[in-house]
């Protein structure tokens, strides 16, 4: 009877051995399958799938925007049973990642970033941020911008002179949301359009011109340096030949002062001159700059005097 009772004993030992012994997983590697890593996939339901972990019981997936170093949002943490979840998600870009695990053990996660884009973007264009529309500008290099188009993968832009019926002579793909271009003197016209490997959106364009060159410097010619007159009324005039480019025009600046500390008077000339009336009697001190519409100015002009008594 004691011989029953130890054997009964020993195989209830056995048995709690065995059920108590639980695989060591946690070296094991999950083989994530699909979405591939750096994959591109269209808006709709999409199956995440990996390969099975021997003696797992369940597994843990999550998904996060963008990534898991800058998650900006938690999609989805979820423990689930079988190695396949079928999850909808909105165009951006996201990063995913599976655990196996048991009661005692678990696996390192293993993770894949992916992108989703929008289906359609057929009709799709995208903001042009800057330079501004029509720009007229001194500065050659020029940081073109836009915004992003949700489903766009890329963006194609194009640089004609002077405009799109004229000569293309920049076509490039970029994937940021900007590109850098140095412009030669003239007029262009830049355009985008948001594409992806199924779709081209439609191109969006701005003008711009690009002016680098100075006006020439005026030469004063009348009054002429150190002149003498009783009249009250002064006609000034220069003159300076214009440089190709955006339109010039020049100023005329009036001192009481040979520092040209104190200014009495400046004005806008019309055809290389300008009238005064009404001035006072005194000794003043003037020259000339001329500007263009893209902001660049000429040096000054010499400085004449000139004296009313």
């Amino acid at each position: 009877m004691k011989k029953k009772i130890l054997f009964g004993l020993s195989i209830l030992f056995l048995i709690a051995c065995e059920a108590i012994f639980v695989e060591d997983i946690s070296k094991s590697y999950i083989m994530l399958i699909a979405p591939l890593n750096s994959a591109s996939i269209k808006t709709g339901e999409i199956s995440f799938l990996w390969e099975k972990v021997s003696e797992a019981d369940n597994y843990q997936l999550q998904i996060v925007s963008p990534s898991f170093s800058n998650p900006s949002q938690v999609i989805l943490d979820t423990t689930i049973l079988p190695n396949k979840f079928v999850h909808k998600l909105n165009p951006g870009d996201y990063e995913w990642r599976v655990k196996a695990k048991n009661s005692d053990y678990e696996t390192m996660f293993e993770a894949n970033t992916f992108t989703v884009i929008n289906s359609e973007i057929t009709n799709s264009v995208t903001e042009l941020l800057s330079p501004k529309s029509e720009e007229t500008t001194n500065i050659s290099n020029q940081n073109l911008t836009w915004s992003v188009v949700p489903g766009a993968i890329d963006y194609r832009v194009q640089i004609y002179s002077p405009d799109i019926q004229g000569v293309l002579i920049d076509d490039v793909i970029v994937t940021e949301t900007e590109y850098s271009y140095d412009f030669s003197e003239g007029d262009f016209t830049w355009q985008v359009r948001p594409q992806n490997d199924f779709q081209n959106g439609k191109y969006v364009n701005r003008k711009i011109t690009v002016d680098t060159e100075k006006p020439n410097v005026p030469e004063n010619l009348f009054p002429k340096n150190n002149h003498i007159q009783s009249e009250s009324s002064i006609d000034f005039s220069w003159g300076r030949i214009d440089v190709a480019g955006t339109p010039e025009v020049d100023s005329i600046y009036v001192f009481s002062d040979v520092n040209l500390t104190t200014l009495i008077f400046k004005g806008l000339g019309v055809n290389k001159s300008y009238n005064k009336e009404g001035v006072e009697k005194n000794t003043y001190y003037w020259f000339v700059k001329a500007f263009d519409k893209a902001n660049n100015e000429s040096e000054k002009s010499s400085v004449f005097q000139i004296t009313l008594n």
